[in-house]
């Protein structure tokens, strides 16, 4: 029975400085009686305190995917065990444990289980392997030359090497798990869809023996090892971990009935797709046997991308012979996912982190939505001649209500009938430029080239449209100019100037060397040419906003990786905002943290052109260090999705805080990659998690998600796309559900 049990908020805990994450676990292991998480990657291994949003690092290493947890000093605190490379690019690597010191963010101990480990432990676990009260860690290598499950037993001097039992080589399986399932008081050990069995003599005698309880699986899995029927003797639950067509089962222990046939197979579900999270566990009060699953975003070697991937918890009372198929969320990936009670208020919550898209993730089911604005989409426009560079929302024919206007056409508020903007190609922006009440218009001509061609068309030919009779196709229309690039992709007006006088920003599309943002100032005529020159040479033409970043009561200008402090002259002076490499496409101004300084919220635009592919790109927040002082500012990440071209702000749900929206924009496939539309909402004050929800899956974005108030008082977003250039969005908030 497939069922959905309640709203389970999403939480980006953490973007991972790492371009891959490979471990996680959860545990108490600083003693304060709450669970942590501890997760690593390519640059490092971390924790996390989840109640308050605090973390840090471990250790700077490269981590695999194995890591457990064992009080092996006998302290009554777990340390941790974890895989790292001995050389960062190499695939050699040792198993290695961590003991925090007084305080978590204080330097860890680090002492060696096994100085080289050929291939990497993909799985780690204790287990009392001998019956001597005291557990062994149990280790396996996949991806080897010699691949094999392994055994290590402390010394007596813990901080040196322990010894080490090869148990099994030569069979490359994922998936380990251990319990007595043969009844006869020892320890067995299950590794994908093999069962060892230890020798008469001993553990640690030699090879243990294996036979295939899964015949139909193949060698990358999870498995769990738990009593499902009640006989008292353990079954085992596995599913195919790296594959898109996955089959997770459980397969009942009968070795006693009989001892032929001891596996019998009962599937549970068919089609997981990189099922590569488990856990199981029996809940006492409900008499039920879980088992947690989760998929990933995206398996190994190159395989395609799951837009859909699900969280699962399956569930049976009468003892495996029917399961219900509780579906917790789905559009979100993750990897070495548990379901465990992580903030002690007696429910199970999932942690989770994704691998090649490096984030740590927290889901919560909410009795009540912590985001309660409900979105309803509306196609203003299936017919679109040509594709809009931009998008505005503002009153055009001057009825108190705001209209849109996207390319060379509009469209009415609230009937959303199209009509034609004569004579221009593009819409670029919107103020009174003659000071009458009424906003005018701002735009481009076509470039006229042969033959026709609707991208190359686009020209920098500046014009100023005043309204007569829009309805009826009435414009006033004034020459402002010709940028010196090649089409206008961020823009701004605002009174910049000594005396309130007004100018107009352009960035171009072609920005970089010797093509720089210009400033056209407004003369007392704007019927006449406007004169502009170059305001700073900064290679950045995307979007910008007029805000007073540094207090002094004059506009400054944010604009993206810089801002452009008013030096109250008519002259700017160019900071820093960002460091390093990142590239800003959209951006929003708001006070994140309440400190009463406007920061900068940006999306990157990562495009693999050569590739045709839409790598990750990060969403994040810039906290404005106050003063004017120089950058770069401090980063705040926020999430990674795919290409953040469109980013609005605006308080929806009508708490008094402002929430993020942000449209993802593919160029190359955007049916097939799936562009979302997310609302980002702050999970602590000051915005160092994001809870996530997601408005649309099913649109392309560029330029868009626009907000703006629809009616008095009623915030809704307007969006269009690139490829997706026929269609004009509209979602609004249904009647009774957050902002009205």
């Amino acid at each position: 029975m497939y069922k959905n049990t309640g709203n389970w908020e999403y939480t980006v805990l953490d973007i991972a400085t790492s371009k891959e994450l490979g471990c996680l676990g959860v545990e108490d292991f600083d003693g304060d009686g709450y669970t942590e998480i501890v997760s690593g990657g390519f640059n490092g291994l971390f924790w996390y305190r989840p109640g308050t949003f605090e973390k840090g690092r471990i250790a700077d290493i490269r981590c695999h995917v194995g890591l457990a947890f064992e009080d092996i000093d006998g302290d009554g605190i777990k340390e941790v065990f974890t895989g790292e490379a001995i050389e960062r690019d190499k695939e050699k690597f040792c198993i290695a444990w961590y003991k925090p010191g007084d305080r978590l963010d204080a330097p860890w101990k680090r002492h060696l289980v096994e100085p080289l480990f050929e291939g990497g432990p993909h799985d780690i676990i204790f287990r009392d392997v001998d019956g001597d009260g005291e557990n062994e860690l149990i280790a396996t290598a996949c991806y080897s030359s010699t691949p094999g499950i392994f055994i290590y037993k402390k010394n007596s001097d813990i901080t040196m090497p322990w010894q080490k039992f090869c148990i099994a080589n030569g069979v490359f399986a994922e998936g380990l798990s251990a319990g007595d399932v043969n009844g006869d008081g020892r320890l067995e050990i299950v590794c994908g869809p093999y069962l060892y069995t230890a020798p008469v003599d001993g553990p640690f005698s030699g090879q243990w023996d294996r036979v295939t309880y899964a015949q139909d699986f193949r060698e990358m899995c999870k498995t769990s090892v738990i009593d499902i029927t009640g006989d008292g003797r353990p079954d085992i639950i596995i599913a195919e971990s790296e594959y898109m067509d996955g089959c997770i089962s459980w397969f009942e222990n009968r070795m006693r009935e009989d001892p032929k046939n001891p596996w019998v197979e009962h599937i549970i579900d068919e089609g997981l797709i990189y099922a590569h999270s488990m856990n199981a566990w029996y809940d006492s009060k409900e008499e039920e046997v879980h088992v947690f699953t989760a998929e990933m975003a995206e398996g190994g070697w190159n395989a395609p991308y799951n837009y859909t991937a699900r969280l699962i918890d399956y569930s049976t009372s009468d003892k495996g012979n029917t399961w219900n198929t509780d579906n917790i969320y789905k559009g979100e990936g993750t990897h070495q996912a548990v379901m465990v009670d992580i903030d002690g208020d007696g429910a199970r919550e999932v942690v989770g982190e994704g691998c090649s898209n490096p984030k740590v993730q927290l889901w919560k089911k909410r009795e009540e939505k912590t985001f309660t604005a409900e979105f309803k989409h509306r196609l203003l426009d299936l017919q679109k001649p040509y594709t809009a560079t931009d998008m505005l929302t503002y009153d055009i024919d001057g009825d108190g209500f705001n209209d849109i206007a996207c390319g060379s056409w509009w469209y009415k508020n609230p009937t959303w009938e199209r009509y034609d903007i004569p004579g221009i190609y593009q819409v670029v922006t919107a103020y009174d430029i003659d000071g009458d009440g009424i906003q005018e218009l701002i735009a481009t001509k076509r470039r006229g080239v042969t033959p026709p061609d609707w991208y190359f068309d686009i020209s920098s030919r500046l014009y100023w449209l005043k309204p007569i009779d829009p309805v009826h196709g009435l414009w006033e229309e004034y020459y402002i100019g010709e940028g010196h690039g090649d089409w206008p992709h961020g823009t701004v007006i605002a009174p910049f100037l000594p005396g309130g006088r007004l100018a107009f920003i352009a960035g171009y599309h072609n920005a970089g060397k010797n093509v720089y943002p210009e400033i056209f100032q407004i003369p007392d005529d704007p019927r006449q040419p406007w004169p502009k020159k170059i305001i700073a040479p900064i290679p950045y033409g995307e979007e910008m906003v007029a805000c007073d970043i540094n207090g002094d009561g004059r506009l400054d200008i944010a604009a993206g990786e810089y801002w452009l402090e008013n030096m109250g002259d008519g002259s700017f002076k160019a900071h820093h905002v960002t460091a390093g490499n990142f590239k800003a496409a959209r951006l929003a101004v708001m006070d994140v943290n309440g400190d009463g300084r406007p920061d900068m919220i940006m999306g990157e635009e990562e495009l693999d052109y050569p590739n045709k592919k839409l790598p990750f790109s990060r969403l994040a927040w810039f906290e404005n260090p106050g003063g004017g002082a120089e950058g770069p500012w401090e980063m705040h990440l926020i999430d990674l999705v795919r290409c953040t071209h469109s980013i609005g702000i605006g308080d929806f749900d009508g708490d008094g805080e402002i929430e993020i929206i942000c449209g993802e924009h593919d160029p190359f496939r955007p049916y097939r990659s799936r562009c979302r539309v997310y609302a980002y909402k702050k999970a602590e004050a000051s915005g160092k998690a994001w809870t996530r929800h997601t408005i649309d899956e099913k649109f392309e974005h560029h330029n868009g998600t626009r907000v703006f108030e629809v009616a008095p008082g009623r915030l809704a977003i307007a969006s269009h796309g690139w490829q997706d250039n026929i269609y004009v969005h509209l979602w609004e908030i249904n009647a009774g559900k957050g902002n009205q």
